[in-house]
């Protein structure tokens, strides 16, 4: 099934498939053994497909986010200073790559995305609102950083009604670090303040990488699809 994400609505339309995967829950109490049945596995078909491809879309977002900010303020001192970097989710423990993403089972691959979209939950509310209050900052920067949001936000309800239904122990409590603002998102210097903002950017720009080759690796496993 192939949608275009351009359209305003399809973001929406995958909770609405998850909502009825929590429906469908409710008959089938071995998930995986269901996976295998043709009905199970046309569902499970729409469902990877529009997280996979929204996740892919979201990706580019991202790094055209980035792309965008470097350059408006390219002119900014130490921008691109990478040993000032640190991003928060440097803790986890997850595939780097596509490669190791292959050789991931599908359990720990859709706990790994699950993760990273948790940490970035509240750090994304904070760069939202923390783009807006710096200055020159272009209208279309901030317009596509609350796009990215809510789409990121639609991603992270998908994987966590995903991870309910089809895992076993799909509702344990989560165990992340609470989000601690970075001192330097309430510096009164302005150039200090952008160069946080940009290496929060920089981090989601990669961490959604790895997040958008997690749900196309599941897509691929889940639909049998070869040369993915």
């Amino acid at each position: 099934m192939q949608l275009s994400l351009t359209q305003p609505s399809s973001w929406i339309l995958l909770l609405l498939v998850v909502t009825s995967l929590l429906l469908w829950k409710n008959v089938a109490s071995v998930p995986m053994c269901a996976m295998r049945n043709a009905r199970c596995f046309t569902f499970f078909e729409d469902t990877f497909e529009l997280a996979g491809s929204l996740s892919h879309n979201i990706s580019i977002e991202v790094s055209e986010l980035f792309t965008d900010f470097e350059n408006h303020y390219a002119k900014v001192p130490g921008l691109r200073d990478k040993s000032l970097m640190r991003c928060h989710t440097s803790f986890l423990s997850t595939p780097e790559n596509k490669e190791q993403a292959r050789h991931t089972h599908y359990e720990a691959l859709l706990k790994s995305a699950d993760m990273i979209l948790d940490v970035w939950e509240s750090p994304l509310n904070d760069l939202v609102s923390e783009l807006s209050t710096i200055k020159n900052v272009p209208d279309t920067i901030i317009s596509k950083a609350t796009d990215i949001k809510k789409k990121i936000n639609a991603v992270q309800k998908g994987v966590n009604s995903l991870i309910s239904s089809m895992l076993q122990n799909g509702d344990e409590e989560k165990k992340n670090p609470a989000w601690s603002r970075l001192p330097l998102l309430q510096s009164n210097n302005e150039d200090a303040h952008i160069r946080s903002l940009y290496g929060m950017i920089s981090c989601l720009d990669n961490d959604f990488k790895k997040v958008d080759i997690y749900l196309n690796v599941l897509k691929c496993y889940m639909l049998k699809i070869d040369n993915c």
